[in-house]
């Protein structure tokens, strides 16, 4: 079963949590002269965009290429499973738009296993791979295992130490990283002090991954939609809202990822979240632009 989904979203109590008192300390509580705004998916190979957001008869090879002139950033979850090498990033780097950005997840080779202390060498050497993305490196981001727990915090934090990993996004599952305020606060301001983004995920089935805890001036959120469901915009709603708070107390970047089991619906749920956190913010993002279907004709 997919992390935190369930059957039925009906009763789920969708707020976002009140933000932690240190959020607005990391922010500083002054804006930023611009806020950099990137909002995409965790796919681009996506059969169902052709002729919806990509040219009718778009070959495969060419999705990238279609889904950087739509979107300005992608989760890039083919990192987590497949080795990336040089050759293909350049290759990458050719196809996209000059504003496009990559987010890599750490390969499961070196997030997934019981110690990260064995991988550092490894990480490393993948943070060099890292540099080939070049100005089109967005943010990398860790997603841990859920059975990785916070008895393992003196794993995670000698394990960052000894890669001197900075700029980077967390994402930590377990719920017991969550409920130990002391293990939180010395996680939190591990980060802050080493440039580490704590990663949010809004998902109905774990509510307690939606913290609300900043620790840099970077927040990238997962978001997990429902097709569509009436709570989806009410939870991008608050959504807006909410940013529009950590923009005008100083956010510098924003990660926004939209995740939804029908991943054809994804260009209007980004659709959506890029139009009310304009008319929230005042922050343009082009959004995709839906291809006009021909209607049906009658003879």
């Amino acid at each position: 079963m997919e992390f935190g989904k369930l059957e039925s979203v009906e009763q789920v109590d969708f707020s976002l949590p009140p933000d932690h008192a240190g959020t607005l300390k990391v922010l500083g509580q002054q804006k930023a002269a611009h806020c950099k705004v990137h909002i995409g998916c965790p796919i681009w190979a996506e059969e169902g965009f052709v002729g919806k957001i990509f040219p009718a008869k778009t070959k495969r090879k060419d999705f990238l290429k279609q889904y950087s002139k739509q979107f300005n950033c992608i989760e890039l979850n083919v990192s987590h499973y497949k080795a990336l090498d040089a050759e293909t990033i350049h290759h990458w780097l050719d196809v996209t738009e000059s504003n496009f950005v990559f987010c890599p997840k750490v390969n499961q080779a070196i997030s997934h296993t019981p110690l990260l202390m064995y991988n550092v060498e490894m990480f490393k050497e993948l943070l060099e791979l890292y540099r080939q993305f070049r100005e089109k490196l967005g943010m990398p981001f860790f997603q841990l295992p859920n059975s990785y727990d916070s008895s393992k915090i003196n794993d995670l934090l000698d394990f960052l130490d000894q890669s001197a990993v900075s700029n980077f996004a967390v994402e930590l599952r377990h719920g017991n990283w969550f409920n130990n305020e002391a293990v939180m606060k010395q996680v939190c301001n591990y980060f802050y002090k080493n440039n580490i983004t704590l990663l949010m995920t809004d998902v109905a089935g774990r509510r307690d991954v939606m913290h609300g805890r900043l620790t840099t001036k970077t927040a990238m959120i997962r978001f997990i939609a429902n097709d569509m469901h009436p709570t989806d915009f009410a939870r991008m709603d608050a959504w807006a809202e909410r940013l529009k708070i950590w923009i005008d107390n100083g956010l510098e970047e924003l990660y926004f990822f939209m995740h939804t089991p029908t991943h054809t619906l994804l260009p209007e749920l980004v659709t959506y979240i890029i139009q009310r956190l304009e008319r929230t913010t005042g922050i343009r993002v082009k959004p995709p632009k839906i291809i006009a279907q021909e209607p049906d004709t009658l003879f």
